[in-house]
């Protein structure tokens, strides 16, 4: 044993001078060689373990896991390595700093020296350094990675509320322009136009459409709608709308039969009904439907709000300033245009008619012995028939003819492009209708009624509408001397056509 010791010691000597650790085992596991860097590391010298099996002084190497491998080594197998990953410490030894040296060994089969059969050669590497390093550089590595991540999820949440800003940037400047359109609408038809128009561009996935109540604040009847997809009914009682009739939004995700509008066709898409509030009434709603979910988002359903009360105050202004236009134009009693109107339409078709030469006509009818219902049934009943037959007059005159109260009990109709002829046909139409109104008062008949019409015609019977409503007035006259209950033409000598200047 001895004589085989220093024959391994002498064969190996060089690798005392190498810096990794170095052992040399028999089979039996016995020490033949430690060299000085496995001393300086174990602070175990070569005569206290060379001829001792290593098992006395580590043990954990007679596990199996250990045996096995180095079974095979012995028998001359190729090189094992016992990878520092997962034997860290199979030779423990500890640095200056008291904490183990992480080791990487090859065990590698050398042939005996003296007789057949293999030793085993463990060269023991210190790795701590690149070990830490290893994971030095796995930490650097993994906190790289984690704030590549987080930069890349910040330049992500950059981007979305980058995308946000603009999608909100554009909404508001849509919002102004849709704003500024309304205030510049002259009627509430244009509004209408301006609604849709910007409600596409402002809600791109969805479909929805403009809803009114009527007069009578019963029906509901859509005036405007954009997208292809409204699955609702376009008239529908006011009843039918949760919104409508609570005055508050309603919105369905889950399309529940208790909860759906009864107006919504369909049970599977989503959809918001938002009511139009003005100064507490209820005007009509805004309704927005999609088949997909999650497209009537949150922020679509803020958006529809704010849209909805720039829509609620437009039309409000809107219907304000028709109404105050017709105070302004019409008479109040009978819903007729009043004179001042008359006088600043017949100017502008006076000059159109001698323009284009073409005719216009003028009758004058006045309601036959008025007083006699002032002072039989009294000035409320008075109001009362002018009341109807300014309805019967609207009624039976075309879309281009108006109807004026020209003052008193006496009404003026003016029919452009119409000649003399076609004039006199429909008033003495006129003349015979009236007879078939029923006027009653509270339940009480008030008689029938008759009138004396009188028809001019320009240029025939004057130049200018000073001339032409004389010559209807006379005719009127003449009717009312010979009889009432009549159409006269006017029969008075032709006025000479005056320059377009001189039309008023």
């Amino acid at each position: 044993m001895n004589e085989e010791i220093n024959t391994v010691n002498n064969k190996l000597e060089i690798l005392d001078q190498i810096p990794v650790g170095a052992c040399v085992l028999r089979e039996d596991l016995s020490v033949v060689f430690w060299n000085k860097c496995l001393e300086e590391w174990t602070k175990i010298s070569k005569n206290q373990i060379i001829g001792s099996n290593i098992c006395e002084h580590y043990p954990h190497l007679n596990s199996p896991k250990y045996l096995s491998r180095l079974k095979q080594v012995f028998e001359g197998g190729p090189p094992t390595i016992f990878s520092s990953q997962l034997h860290k410490h199979i030779i423990p030894s500890t640095l200056p700093n008291e904490k183990l040296r992480i080791q990487h060994t090859t065990v590698t089969a050398i042939r005996r020296f003296n007789d057949s059969g293999f030793y085993a050669l463990l060269i023991i590497e210190d790795v701590t350094d690149l070990t830490n390093r290893i994971q030095d550089y796995r930490k650097m590595r993994d906190r790289a990675l984690a704030e590549i991540e987080e930069r890349k999820q910040a330049e992500q949440d950059l981007y979305e509320k980058t995308k946000e800003l603009e999608q909100r940037n554009f909404e508001l400047t849509r919002l102004s322009q849709m704003s500024e359109l309304l205030q510049a609408c002259l009627t509430v038809e244009e509004a209408y136009t301006v609604v849709a128009n910007a409600a596409e561009s402002l809600f791109p996935n969805l479909s929805g459409g403009l809803f009114l109540l009527n007069q009578e604040k019963k029906i509901v009847e859509a005036v405007a709608s954009w997208g292809n997809l409204l699955i609702t009914k376009m008239v529908f009682p006011a009843n039918q709308c949760w919104a409508v009739q609570r005055g508050k939004p309603m919105v369905i995700f889950n399309t529940e039969p208790c909860a759906v509008c009864s107006h919504f066709n369909k049970t599977s898409a989503q959809y918001c009904c938002i009511p139009l509030l003005a100064q507490g009434e209820i005007l009509g709603m805004l309704y927005l439907v999609s088949h997909a979910s999650g497209v009537l988002t949150q922020a679509k359903q803020l958006l529809a709000l704010t849209v909805t009360e720039h829509i609620s105050l437009s039309l409000a202004n809107l219907k304000l300033r028709e109404t105050l236009q017709n105070q302004s134009i019409r008479d109040p009693l009978t819903g007729l245009y009043n004179r001042r109107y008359m006088e600043e339409f017949l100017s502008q078709e006076l000059l159109r008619a001698f323009r284009a030469k073409k005719p216009l006509s003028i009758i004058m009818l006045d309601v036959d012995n008025f007083k006699i219902f002032n002072d039989t049934f009294g000035h409320e009943a008075g109001d009362l028939v002018l009341q109807e037959l300014g309805i019967f007059l609207k009624k039976n005159i075309r879309g281009s003819d108006i109807a004026c109260r020209y003052g008193g009990e006496e009404l003026t109709l003016i029919l452009p492009d119409a000649p003399l002829e076609v004039a006199r046909q429909r008033a003495e139409h006129l003349r015979q209708s009236v007879k078939h109104l029923n006027v009653k008062q509270r339940g009480q008949f008030l008689g029938s009624i008759t009138l004396s019409l009188g028809v001019a015609c320009f240029p025939e019977h004057g130049a200018n509408s000073s001339a032409v409503l004389g010559s209807a007035d006379a005719a009127l006259y003449r009717a009312k001397k010979e009889g009432r209950d009549k159409v006269v033409v006017f029969s008075g000598t032709n006025t000479p056509i005056p320059p377009p200047g001189m039309l008023k």
